[in-house]
């Protein structure tokens, strides 16, 4: 019996070896983590004004890439959007609680991916399938993953190639159905070779 041969792609993820995950949000101005906003209770209203602040200037996605080239990295994955649902990329018109849209006035994921690549970089783009900010995630669940399809989306298609997407915030609603296979399939009309993981921490 064969044994089956895995695609190039996966084959290629595997040959990077040593890669870079970085957390860059709202909560980076508190000087604390990406769970500030619930461990600490606050209030969204009181939350989302963070964004009146966020200037951006700490993040230099040309200092990124050399420290991870210079670390021998290989790739590295960046939060595009975590579970506070601000965006460091544009939204498009999706919604404005976005870097674009702060007085950073920056794409911040556009900076990061053309330094990777000027660096021989491999970029990945984490994302939450949670979302504090967006109302819709417990009030039309349909609804707000048809949000999520479209701000993936907008992450396949406008920034070139890309090595992946990592997914987060599946155990969040554990019995919910995630309809992964139409968010997969949007990945895979701009991105065939991506590679995805889904950090669902749930049992099969």
């Amino acid at each position: 019996m064969s044994i089956p041969k895995a695609k190039q792609y996966i084959l290629d993820f595997e040959q990077l070896g040593f890669g870079m995950f970085i957390h860059w949000g709202l909560y980076s101005q508190l000087g604390a983590g990406e769970w500030v906003y619930k461990l600490h209770k606050m209030n969204m209203e009181e939350y989302r004004r963070l964004k009146d602040s966020f200037t951006a200037e700490g993040f230099d996605a040309e200092k990124i890439a050399l420290c991870a080239k210079n670390a021998g990295c290989k790739y590295i994955v960046l939060t595009t959007r975590h579970h506070e649902g601000f965006s460091l990329y544009d939204t498009c018109g999706l919604n404005d609680f976005d870097a674009p849209h702060s007085p950073a006035g920056r794409d911040l994921v556009r900076e990061f991916v053309d330094a990777c690549h000027r660096h021989d970089i491999v970029p990945f783009f984490y994302h939450t399938t949670l979302d504090w900010y967006n109302k819709d995630f417990e009030d039309n669940f349909d609804k707000y993953l048809e949000y999520l399809r479209a701000s993936v989306e907008i992450l396949c298609r406008n920034y070139g190639k890309i090595g992946g997407l990592w997914f987060d915030g599946n155990w969040s609603k554990p019995d919910a159905d995630w309809k992964e296979k139409e968010l997969y399939a949007t990945i895979r009309k701009y991105q065939p070779e991506a590679i995805i993981v889904n950090n669902t921490v749930l049992d099969l």
